[in-house]
């Protein structure tokens, strides 16, 4: 997948998991600032994902490491926009790993989808 692909993922699946977290929150009001700081996160997801490509990695070592580069992403920008007040805060800890998961069962499940496409139209290709 080619890294402008990679970037635009990301971003489509950050900005919906920012658009979820917004409306189960009443009265927020986002600044411009964690709003750049949504699609910089966003933007390194997408991007971090050409760890998968890495064929001498397996799925779960891949994962293991974009979870970390995306902690530690996620972790900077939150000390950035004071969005914590100290290192490792079990809320910040289960927050991340709350939208983590999430994001990765969006993936997982656009990537069935599209994988299923593929091999219908291999089907149909095949029955020419």
């Amino acid at each position: 997948m080619k890294l402008k692909n990679r970037l635009f993922s990301g971003l489509g699946t950050g900005a919906f998991i920012y658009m979820m977290v917004l409306l189960s929150r009443k009265n927020i009001i986002s600044s411009e600032a964690e709003i750049i700081s949504v699609f910089i996160i966003s933007a390194c997801a997408g991007i971090f994902t050409i760890i998968f490509d890495i064929e001498k990695l397996n799925y779960l070592f891949a994962l293991v490491i974009h979870f970390i580069m995306m902690f530690l992403v996620v972790f900077s920008i939150s000390l950035y926009n004071k969005w914590v007040d100290h290192f490792l805060s079990v809320d910040f800890i289960g927050g991340f790993l709350l939208l983590y998961l999430f994001a990765w069962i969006i993936t997982l499940t656009k990537t069935k989808k599209e994988t299923n496409e593929l091999n219908d139209l291999l089907k149909q290709i095949k029955n020419l």
